[in-house]
């Protein structure tokens, strides 16, 4: 009887999975138009201030296309003029006014754009933060797509957890469920959390194994570490009978192995 009594004993069902600590809301900072990256003018980690500049990419081809419209502009608009005067006393100068005015407005919209692909290719933080990304030096001279992610500005403490949820060991999770992340950088100062959603889908890893992403708030009073550590999570599930939670992973291997 005690043996029976102790196996249907409730204890928390609990899995272990990599996570790390994240910008909870964080502002993406993409390219906004193709182009080659120029030069950086923050490292990464540095704290920056709202309309900072942050990089650019390689103005000089649209300097040169700017160069050019506005000579355009110019000649356009020498043309027209000399058009006036010339419809004052040849009629056949007249209808080539319509045309010369068109061509003319035609420049200056182009040129108006040209500066506008100027303005957008040097990049400002959107709000105060800290910017995170990768070594400067790797961007440099790299040829960048329209959308394309370069960097985060996150605020200063706006931090979650973040973990990975193996398939083989994705349990039922309810709406705030306990999660206790230990740093490798500080294993003896666990981060308390609870978990704000998990993923429907599983998504592919950069290791080829498939996972599921949990996010987690920090709990009220807890104090974030900074964004990038890294260590393990141990997330708290429903409270099961000790046999099930002794059973439950052999349960499941035999099952994957004779398809019952």
């Amino acid at each position: 009887w005690s043996l029976g009594l102790l196996l249907v004993l409730p204890v928390r069902l609990t899995v272990l999975a990599p996570a790390e600590l994240v910008p909870a809301k964080p502002a993406i900072i993409r390219v906004p138009i193709e182009g080659v990256l120029d030069e950086f003018f923050v490292a990464p980690n540095q704290a920056v201030t709202e309309g900072q500049l942050l990089f650019r990419l390689d103005l000089t081809t649209l300097t040169s296309r700017l160069n050019v419209a506005r000579q355009e502009i110019q000649i356009a608009a020498s043309e027209y003029r000399q058009s006036a005067l010339q419809s004052l006393t040849d009629s056949k100068s007249r209808t080539q006014l319509i045309t010369q005015e068109a061509k003319a407005a035609e420049r200056k919209v182009e040129a108006d754009y040209l500066k506008d692909l100027l303005s957008k290719a040097q990049i400002k933080a959107p709000r105060s933060g800290v910017v995170l990304f990768d070594d400067p030096s790797e961007w440099i001279g790299k040829p960048v797509a329209a959308g394309e992610k370069v960097m985060v500005v996150a605020s200063v403490g706006d931090v979650e957890i973040e973990a990975w949820l193996p398939i083989g060991d994705a349990i039922e999770l309810e709406q705030n469920a306990a999660l206790t992340l230990y740093l490798n950088a500080s294993p003896l100062h666990p981060v308390d959390g609870l978990v704000r959603y998990v993923g429907h889908e599983a998504s592919q890893r950069p290791d080829g194994s498939y996972a599921y992403r949990v996010r987690a708030r920090l709990r009220q009073g807890e104090l974030g570490a900074r964004v990038g550590l890294r260590g393990t999570a141990k997330i708290s599930g429903q409270y099961v009978p000790l046999i099930y939670w002794i059973v439950r992973k052999p349960l499941s291997s035999i099952r994957q192995f004779f398809g019952i």
